[in-house]
């Protein structure tokens, strides 16, 4: 992958799951970044893409970002639109099912600052 692993966390409390963030180089007309990451569950991909685009205010590398990141893929059907699922995999939408509420912990702003574990050390 052409892509600088840029962090690599777990979720504080819940540790079998890993979020890794990758740099792309890429920006767009506004400076935000466009990231890359994987998202697992026991070193099984859960989400795995290049669709995260970093708000131009935040360090791509910041505990911030995660959240913000962690935001989208732990929203649930009901949240948003049915159609934000339709490309979902089988795996994807059970997590949103069955995982995606209780991790939901990691995406609010207000809660704990401490919420993951650095695997890289940067």
């Amino acid at each position: 992958m052409p892509y600088e692993l840029i962090r690599h966390v777990q979720l504080l409390y819940h540790r079998d799951y890993e979020l890794e963030l990758y740099d792309t180089h890429e920006q767009d007309i506004h400076g935000k970044h466009r990231l890359y990451y994987r998202f697992t569950r026991d070193r099984e991909p859960i989400f795995t893409a290049g669709d995260f685009w970093c708000s131009p205010s935040r360090s791509i590398d910041s505990d911030d970002t995660l959240v913000s990141l962690l935001g989208f893929l732990t929203l649930r059907p009901g949240d948003t639109d049915a159609e934000y699922f339709e490309n979902y995999t089988p795996r994807q939408l059970e997590f949103a099912a069955n995982e995606a509420e209780e991790l939901s912990i990691y995406a609010d702003t207000e809660g704990d600052k401490d919420r993951f574990i650095d695997i890289l050390e940067w």
